[in-house]
């Protein structure tokens, strides 16, 4: 479950029916305590009403036959965006980030409309639209998103089983920076019969999605490729594409696919809730980089699918702590010509920044062609694109007896040589001056 998530402590539910009366009657005594009987459709949706009510202040009505979504499930995938919304925030200018409007499109909403619910009530400048094919599904998705005053924020829209997933973002003429799907599981009601029949256990809790919300041709892997596909025409229609997929087979399908045309800036993250593992695939066209504490898992199952890192860490072992290095790489950094460093808070100072390059002036190769370059007269005109940002972070582990590293996490760019270059000749003159 994502760290941040506040339910990887179990609500207490008494205290949750006191806050929720109706979710009273369906409190049952078990082993550990007071909980619900998740085999219960009806304790199933009090349960989602009373975490909404009491925590997000939201309203949820859901028609019978419709996927009841577990709370700290979704939350899980809009604290994974946020995330990534994070890290594209690094590479914008922090003026332009204050005031811009984070747009999110949503396939597949559902009758409870709970990602953009979740995502508008948490986020005061994150929009949504949200796509529907369901007909009973769009009338509650729009009834959830009037009754909680979203209709400002949140369109919902009907979608066509037959044309394109991603038709909001070719109408758009304003990019979107974020899509997310919870795309139909299964590619046949048989491949539902034959799943069910397979289990050793029962499951934990009722299934109460229709066959809409849960079976496409070809299942999840046919319906999130051909949003990959779709997105080739698109790219910078959208600054990260995303989906959640259920299978690792599926997930494998996706990767490769990428791969086949040549799509190397992607991202893969786990979603864990109990015994319900969920992986998210992400990918984009565009040149900000996502760090691999939100991108890149450590699962050897996935190795051979596992994009390429975008954090470099360098171990420190002749530092003690993290203040000992700052004035090092500051004065490492304020050597290198060309460079802007901006501390990412006022206390951060060296010790956690934002390092910006146009051009590559470190290595031994771009210290020569300066150094033997004629003098030229040059007019002031537009100044040079950055080509690189870089965040350099230094940290400290108590539990590795005060081990130092130092972490350069890959912010935007299109060169991979450049941060690698970059990182390695900074990590040498750092680790360099305590071995002098």
């Amino acid at each position: 479950m994502h760290p941040r998530n506040p339910y990887r402590t179990p609500p207490d539910f008494l205290a949750l029916a006191e806050a929720y009366p109706a979710l009273k009657p369906h409190l049952i005594s078990a082993s550990h305590g007071t909980t619900v009987d998740f085999k219960d459709e009806t304790a199933q949706r009090r349960l989602t009403e009373a975490i909404l009510h009491r925590d997000f202040g939201l309203k949820m009505d859901l028609p019978p036959g419709r996927l009841c979504p577990p709370v700290p499930n979704r939350l899980n995938y809009i604290l994974w965006l946020e995330d990534v919304v994070e890290a594209m925030d690094l590479a914008e200018h922090p003026v332009e980030r204050a005031r811009r409007v984070v747009r999110g499109l949503d396939v597949g909403t559902g009758a409870s409309a709970i990602y953009p619910l979740l995502g508008c009530s948490t986020h005061s400048n994150w929009t949504f639209t949200a796509t529907e094919i369901d007909s009973l599904s769009i009338e509650y998705a729009r009834r959830n998103v009037l009754q909680n005053g979203l209709e400002g924020r949140i369109s919902v829209v009907q979608a066509d089983p037959d044309g394109s997933i991603l038709a909001p973002l070719a109408q758009s003429d304003v990019p979107y920076d974020f899509t997310m799907c919870n795309p139909p599981f299964y590619g046949s009601r048989e491949e539902v019969i034959q799943s069910a029949e397979s289990k050793e256990l029962e499951p934990n809790a009722v299934c109460t999605g229709a066959d809409v919300e849960m079976i496409t041709a070809g299942g999840e892997a046919a319906f999130v490729g051909k949003m990959v596909q779709e997105s080739l025409r698109l790219r910078e229609k959208c600054r990260w594409f995303t989906s959640m997929l259920g299978k690792m087979s599926s997930l494998t399908h996706i990767v490769h696919l990428l791969r086949e045309h040549a799509v190397s800036n992607y991202a893969i993250t786990e979603l864990v809730q109990g015994q319900t593992r969920r992986w998210v695939v992400a990918w984009s066209y565009g040149d900000v980089r996502l760090p691999d504490s939100i991108g890149r898992l450590s699962h050897h199952a996935l190795q051979s699918i596992l994009p390429p890192r975008n954090t470099l860490v360098q171990p420190l072992p002749q530092a003690t702590s993290p203040a000992q290095v700052t004035p090092v790489l500051a004065t490492v950094l304020a050597s290198v010509d060309g460079l802007t460093v901006r501390p990412l808070s006022a206390a951060s100072g060296p010790a956690d920044v934002l390092v910006m390059a146009t051009e590559n002036t470190w290595s031994r190769a771009a210290r020569r062609k300066k150094r033997d370059a004629m003098p030229v007269e040059t007019d002031s005109g537009p100044r040079a694109e950055v080509q690189l940002i870089c965040r350099v972070k230094l940290a400290g582990s108590v539990k590795e007896d005060n081990r130092v590293t130092m972490a350069f996490d890959w912010v935007a760019g299109k060169d991979r040589g450049l941060f690698e270059s970059f990182a390695s000749h900074v990590e040498r003159k750092v680790v360099g001056a305590f071995k002098t």
